[in-house]
């Protein structure tokens, strides 16, 4: 039975997180393919992204797509191996060795690396207080885990295209409601 289904072309509250929360993303060489395949997936795929933030083990991001599943499925596919080349051309056989381990018991024969924790949570969101509430949740994560003062100060985060303070890690889908 499918927990969860992704409703084609409506938003989406999402979570697509590393194996046994390994906090992998914690220098910006191993965060760049995150955002840069979903700039990937919003130029070439039809994926509209409308927030993002990238914690130390995990991704939350509202986002919509004809065929989301098919989008995520790809996207997934590239980062995790990117990432992988990148933490083995680093030399960094301790994380490697703990994904390696938290992998086995997640894939399913496939005979590859195996970096994100199986599915990507969709929940729908139909309405602007919904969406809102899940902007909120996404942007103040880092400053309930601590890691910053203010949304706005997370780099990798959507926070500040909303308030249009600074630079942020990349351009915005405005929502439409």
């Amino acid at each position: 039975m499918v927990r969860y289904c992704a409703e084609d072309r409506l938003p989406h509250f999402c979570t697509i997180t590393v194996h046994d929360w390994i906090p992998v993303f914690i220098e910006a060489r191993y965060i760049h393919p995150v955002i840069d395949s979903l700039s990937f997936c919003r130029t070439n795929k039809g994926l509209q992204l409308f927030a993002i933030v990238v914690m130390p083990n995990h991704v939350h991001f509202i986002a919509a797509a004809e065929d989301l599943q098919a989008v995520m499925r790809d996207y997934k596919r590239f980062t995790s191996r990117t990432i992988h080349d990148r933490l083995k051309s680093d030399g960094r056989g301790t994380i490697l060795s703990w994904l390696e381990t938290a992998g086995q018991r997640a894939r399913v024969a496939r005979g590859e690396f195996s970096f994100w924790q199986d599915g990507y949570h969709p929940q729908v969101i139909f309405t602007r207080q919904v969406f809102d509430q899940k902007l909120r949740y996404l942007h103040e994560n880092p400053v309930r885990k601590g890691l910053v003062a203010v949304p706005e100060d997370w780099q990798f985060s959507s926070a500040r295209w909303y308030s249009g303070c600074g630079s942020a890690c990349m351009s915005m889908d405005p929502p439409e409601f």
